[in-house]
């Protein structure tokens, strides 16, 4: 599996440039949020598949997404790639490989009570608050990108609910209502760029990842411009 991540930090004098590289679809997205950083978000998130595409079949592949009942996209005709996409704060993220996937990154913030109290499971609720006052903002960080990173592998998003299945995340296991593991699943988690969680779930064991600099996607975009 990999993970693919860019910094959107430096693409402000880039982004006419790169937002003329993505489908139309993709800028009238972009275009109707409120906030610029959105709009980078979004863009970016469309030239990360397309970059990933390239790297993994080595040849530059036309995006025709298909969505499943839950709203979850995937790519048609294509069974031997399957990827998401998070994004939060500097960061957009894609995971992909030849199986299933589900990938979320987030900000690290305050342990929000009302969610751990509403959605957490009692063993999540005892990770979270077991830790010392300035841990518990990651572990409930942790947590949340872990259940979300499954729910988005299940294909499901919020249809599954958060608390119809608990995430160890110190044995890397998730377990149904009934306490049964959920063999043949494969979680990870890490703190990442200091500020940010990032989380996966997947079947593929090895994990790699790299940073996507901003020159790497101009680079991409004009060898492909030129073909």
């Amino acid at each position: 599996m990999i993970i693919n991540c860019l910094n959107i930090l430096e693409i402000c004098e880039d982004y006419e440039f790169l937002r003329n590289a993505v489908s139309d679809e993709r800028r009238r997205k972009a275009d109707r949020f409120l906030f610029i950083s959105d709009s980078y978000r979004s863009i970016c998130a469309e030239l990360l598949l397309q970059y990933s595409l390239f790297e993994n079949k080595g040849q530059y592949v036309e995006i025709n997404l298909e969505y499943n009942n839950f709203g979850k996209p995937f790519l048609k005709n294509m069974d031997d790639f399957s990827y998401n996409i998070s994004h939060s704060g500097d960061w957009v993220v894609i995971a992909y490989g030849n199986a299933e996937v589900g990938i979320d990154i987030e900000k690290i913030q305050y342990v929000n009570q009302s969610i751990v109290d509403r959605i957490f499971t009692k063993e999540e609720k005892d990770y979270v608050y077991s830790g010392l006052k300035m841990e518990q903002g990651k572990r409930f960080t942790q947590i949340w990108t872990l259940k979300e990173s499954y729910v988005k592998y299940l294909g499901t998003g919020f249809l599954t609910e958060l608390n119809s299945f608990s995430i160890n995340p110190i044995d890397c296991v998730v377990t149904n209502q009934d306490g049964e593991i959920q063999d043949n699943i494969i979680i990870k988690s890490k703190q990442f760029d200091i500020n940010y969680y990032l989380s996966v779930c997947g079947k593929e064991d090895s994990v790699i990842i790299n940073e996507i600099l901003l020159e790497n996607l101009v680079d991409f975009i004009h060898r492909k411009q030129s073909e």
